[in-house]
């Protein structure tokens, strides 16, 4: 287990968290437009214990988190265990304790548009939009992001192309879609493939 990351006052961290069961091109390739496209100054990868959402266990934690180190080879990128150092499981309490431990500290949470599909099923899902500011990458299949639920219900909180470059600095709630190139590739594309 690793230290806490240290951040300077005042700092914007972009959030990708995920099972990264395995990691691959398709992530690297939403944090890359990240850290390219927001004003932000570096982008944690958060390994995830578990994913509750999904059926199959993932690959040993320690697994998971050396193939990820290996995929990211950026200096603004961070590869994170935080969620094993604070005990939590869900995205929800891993944002509260980053919010109490790095109280002068902005961060954004970065996601893939297939993580807005299902994201009202996320525990305390309408916490998550009231703490933290979201910016959603494209994913190949997933289009009509307007109507999920969570895009509905936070439908007002949403940033129009020309403001969206600024979202980190917007108070929660406040999210953002960005219509990036896409990499067709999936964890479980990869998964199936090595089976």
């Amino acid at each position: 287990m690793t230290d806490l990351p240290k951040v300077e006052n005042n700092q914007t961290i972009g959030l990708v968290g995920g099972s990264f069961d395995p990691p691959h091109e398709g992530h690297m390739h939403i944090a890359s437009w990240a850290l390219n496209t927001l004003p932000i100054d570096k982008l944690w990868w958060v390994v995830s214990r578990r994913n509750p959402l999904k059926k199959h266990n993932p690959a040993d934690f320690q697994k998971r988190f050396n193939d990820t180190k290996k995929v990211v080879a950026h200096s603004k990128m961070l590869v994170t265990d935080i969620e094993i150092k604070f005990n939590v499981n869900f995205t929800v309490d891993l944002i509260k304790r980053l919010k109490m431990e790095y109280p002068k500290v902005n961060f954004i949470w970065i996601m893939g548009a297939d993580g807005l599909k299902q994201f009202h099923k996320w525990k305390d899902w309408e916490t998550i939009f009231e703490m933290i500011p979201i910016a959603i990458f494209a994913r190949p299949g997933y289009n009509g992001l307007s109507t999920t639920v969570a895009a509905l219900k936070y439908k007002d909180s949403f940033l129009s192309s020309d403001n969206a470059v600024q979202l980190p600095f917007y108070k929660a709630p406040a999210w953002a879609f960005f219509n990036i190139p896409m990499k067709n590739i999936s964890s479980t594309d990869i998964r199936n493939n090595e089976y």
